[in-house]
């Protein structure tokens, strides 16, 4: 086993804090588990898709990661840990070697080689694909299986975090060959080597995942299987699992999470605090193509006011580096300090004058109902621009919708929230990179993708947090996006009698591989 770099040690004490509340109350692993069983799980949205290599949103990642392998997994203290792959070795920087396990076989009951590792990162860096993760393994130079059950990847740079990305299924889950040609793509079907198989999907409803008989892990899953349930309403995922109709759910909304904390024979656990409310300015076109009028925007607003009355004070100051990331994060001082992350009307009314636009301008926000805090926060964001003269229209639309229209660009501005990624520079890179497949602020300055290749391939560490502090400097001047707060992805609600769960810090649900029920 081997250690996610330094990174990892505040969310592992985060973790640590909930999992010790939690094996307190429930000492999941002091018994012998009990096999069978059946759990009802809740979750806020449907799959985007079910193609993990098409489509890598949060709301698809719940549903794949029971039915996906990847080469490396995290457990829940931030490790890495032996997936699909034994083992691993480094002959040198750019060089992985990864020894495979013998016997793995897919839910087709074909047994999983290194031709379907191959096979898997070709598919994702395959510009016919499309694939939004073919950013994230650009610097793979040759990837080739040296025999059956093992796999070569050299990459063309330094590339500290690669492992990182070979643990995490929204980058690298391992699929079958013959079943994506079969179906053209697999977003209506998943067949992995996970430990649940999906017997049943309607989308926006539910789906029900089934025990793997097969599953290389010997003895898992405990459960027979479980139910994905579809509710949008935080209110009524609370209201299910107090009723007992529920054994797991999740919140968004820090008021609810308030309320949940006090429900009887329940656990809560929070999440990292990874999650980060995106202001994403388009700066491709009017009027955020002008330098001047991104900071007059980011001189207007008030941070830690949209904390306060949106997430009722349970949040953070951010930069585009959430406090999860604690190597290469700015102090909260020293983020107050940043150019243009403190309100002052002043310089706003200077710099739109600056910019020839002293009665201010007008603009459109898109964003979605989908999270409890967007819609608040835009509605914040625009009180606040409007008392600098700058006008700006709210657009709601359904997640869906507003998901493509993000990845086109095709919008002046528009409110989200970002979740939990692999490494710090996944925070940012593919978003803002000027060369990015995955662009989506249509950013490119020479400058700040200098500074975002330096974090991506500088090894050594203390380099590294340094060119992590001057990009974050550079990128509050340069307003590129906006950072109004980071919080908890999720607040997790689990049943006192569901044992050996976990939720993990990247608000993943894999421990359900190892959850048993103890209903006395």
């Amino acid at each position: 086993m081997k250690r996610c770099r330094e990174q990892w040690s505040f969310v592992f004490f985060l973790v640590v804090l909930s999992v010790a509340v939690f094996l307190a109350t429930t000492a999941g692993f002091a018994q012998t588990p009990k096999r069978g069983g059946w759990l009802k799980v809740a979750t806020d949205d449907t799959a985007m898709g079910l193609d993990p290599h098409l489509s890598i949103t949060n709301s698809t990642f719940t549903f794949t990661e029971h039915v996906y392998d990847t080469l490396l997994r995290y457990n829940y203290k931030g490790e890495l840990e032996p997936s699909l792959a034994s083992s691993w070795k480094l002959p040198n920087n750019t060089t992985y070697v990864f020894n495979l396990r013998k016997g793995v076989k897919f839910h087709n009951g074909r047994e999983m080689t290194a031709d379907d590792v191959v096979y898997s990162f070709q598919r994702i860096l395959d510009p016919k694909t499309g694939s939004p993760s073919a950013a994230t393994f650009e610097l793979i130079s040759s990837i080739e299986a040296t025999d059956k059950y093992t796999v070569k990847i050299i990459l063309k740079k330094t590339m500290p975090a690669f492992l990182n990305y070979c643990a995490f299924v929204r980058n690298s889950a391992i699929v079958p060959k013959e079943e994506v040609q079969k179906r053209g793509t697999l977003q209506k079907d998943m067949i992995g080597t996970g430990p649940f198989k999906l017997k049943e999907y309607k989308h926006g409803v539910s789906a029900t995942f089934v025990r793997n008989e097969n599953y290389w892990e010997a003895g898992l899953p405990y459960l027979d299987g479980f139910d994905f349930v579809v509710i949008k309403d935080e209110a009524s995922r609370l209201a299910g699992i107090r009723k007992g109709v529920l054994d797991i759910g999740w919140l968004k909304g820090v008021d609810m999470a308030d309320m949940a904390a006090k429900t009887p024979g329940t656990t809560l656990i929070e999440s990292a605090a990874a999650r980060q409310g995106r202001f994403w300015l388009n700066n491709k076109t009017f009027p955020f193509n002008n330098l001047k009028l991104r900071q007059a925007v980011a001189a207007s607003l008030d941070f830690q006011a949209i904390i306060d009355k949106v997430l009722l004070g349970h949040g953070s100051l951010t930069t585009l580096i959430p406090p999860s990331e604690s190597d290469f994060i700015l102090s909260q001082d020293e983020i107050k300090k940043l150019p243009f992350y403190r309100q002052d009307y002043t310089l706003a009314k200077k710099l739109l004058t600056e910019a020839g636009y002293p009665n201010g301008f007008e603009f459109t926000i898109i964003t979605s109902p989908h999270s409890p805090d967007y819609v608040p926060a835009c509605e914040i964001i625009q009180q606040q621009l409007a008392k600098a003269g700058i006008k700006a229209k709210i657009q709601q639309m359904e997640w869906g919708a507003f998901q493509k229209i993000r990845r086109t660009i095709d919008f002046q501005a528009n409110f989200f929230a970002g979740s939990w990624r692999a490494d710090a520079t996944d925070y940012f890179y593919t978003y803002i990179h000027g060369e990015s497949q995955a662009n989506e602020t249509g950013a490119n300055d020479p400058e700040i993708n200098k500074l975002m290749d330096l974090c991506l391939t500088t090894v050594d560490q203390e380099k590294r947090k340094d060119y992590f502090k001057q990009l974050q400097y550079k990128f509050a001047e340069k307003a590129i996006g906006i950072f109004p707060y980071a919080m908890a992805s999720r607040f997790e609600i689990v049943a006192d009698h569901v044992k050996g769960y976990f939720f993990m810090p990247n608000d993943g649900r894999a421990y359900l591989r190892q959850a048993w029920i103890d209903k006395k």
